[in-house]
């Protein structure tokens, strides 16, 4: 269970990767062609793939050692995910229509809404929800399982998610998963698991400092890799080729490990700052959503993608400026109290 003391590691985690995902969405748009901007892309994208497991690994460690009954839970998570779906997919629908892409009539906004996200970004809380639906039973598995257990669930889903990622680098023909039926232990879920037992395991460690170091420095290292691999990747394919970029790719699983360590020991050492950071926190669905909005908005006024500018610095800026504008605007929407319930 979630004691009070890791509340604000949590929420320094959640910070964390809120804007690890803004800064990842404004290098991605310079990912797609090999120019002078590529490099700078390809450091800051490769330095943050681990945005999403770690958003995903902190429901896991907040959710999986409780213990509800399902129709408690189910109008819970629910009540958090699908008013802001609803919400931020007609407001980005709306934006469209004003700047000139046509929907139809309500029914036609309504099946275009049912059919999947209406921009790329809110993949994520359609994710959220079909994964909802399994926590009751990955909690039941969690609850049921002895730890030599967990670990090899978290074994097998590792090496069966990595799989499709190791398949296609190396070439091989044969579908494992497929052919034994492996499907079970694949997907974004596990990285729910994955948390539940990092935040379990580092209750145990003794040296925080040296775990820490060790966390963040293999966290910098597997970025690297990762940025390697995507460009020898590309060089072989003749093109810029994100393979190693998958939220399931093994160097993306591993670095994801390492970051969420990082930003929860990061968080045990900053307890005094809960305040500001549970603040902060509080706001990072909202700035998630809002935040493609705002970034179209700050390059249509600034051009610094067209100015020359060297993006190496630009994306950082770029990424924080945003991030705070976001965060400011939500801070805002949320003094209304009908707002907190999409922010």
């Amino acid at each position: 269970m979630i004691e009070k003391r890791d509340s604000t590691a949590l929420d320094l985690a959640r910070i964390g990767a809120c804007f690890m995902v803004v800064i990842l969405h404004v290098a991605a748009m310079d990912f797609h062609a090999f120019d002078d901007r590529w490099w700078a892309s390809n450091f800051y994208d490769s330095a943050c793939r681990a945005c999403v497991p770690v958003f995903l690994m902190i429901s896991g460690a907040l959710l999986l050692g409780k213990r509800e009954e399902l129709p408690v839970f189910l109008k819970k998570r629910f009540l958090r995910v699908v008013p802001p779906l609803l919400f931020w997919s007609l407001f980005y629908m709306a934006w469209n229509d004003w700047q000139g892409r046509q929907y139809g009539p309500w029914q036609r906004w309504l099946e275009d809404l049912a059919r999947g996200p209406v921009v790329f970004h809110l993949w994520y809380l359609y994710a959220v929800l079909g994964i909802y639906l399994f926590v009751p039973f990955l909690r039941a598995i969690w609850h049921a399982s002895q730890p030599l257990e967990k670990k090899a669930y978290l074994a097998l889903w590792a090496l069966v998610s990595a799989w499709p990622t190791l398949r296609a680098a190396w070439g091989v023909h044969a579908d494992v998963v497929d052919t034994y039926r492996l499907d079970a232990f694949f997907g974004l879920s596990g990285y729910l698991f994955l948390g539940a037992w990092l935040h379990e395991a580092y209750q145990g460690v003794r040296d925080e400092r040296r775990y820490l170091a060790c966390n963040a420095l293999l966290f910098a290292l597997l970025s690297l890799a990762i940025m390697v691999a995507t460009y020898l990747r590309s060089r072989q394919t003749g093109g810029p080729d994100p393979l190693f970029y998958d939220y399931l790719s093994p160097l993306v699983m591993a670095a994801s490990a390492c970051a969420f360590n990082t930003l929860y020991g990061l968080g045990t050492r900053a307890r005094q700052f809960a305040r500001p950071l549970r603040q902060v926190s509080a706001c990072t669905l909202g700035v998630y959503c809002l935040h493609i909005f705002v970034l179209r908005r700050f390059e249509s006024a600034t051009g610094l993608r067209d100015a020359g500018v060297s993006p190496w610095w630009a994306i950082p800026f770029t990424a924080t400026c945003v991030f705070a504008a976001a965060l400011a605007a939500v801070m805002l929407l949320r003094r209304v109290r009908v707002f907190r319930l999409v922010t």
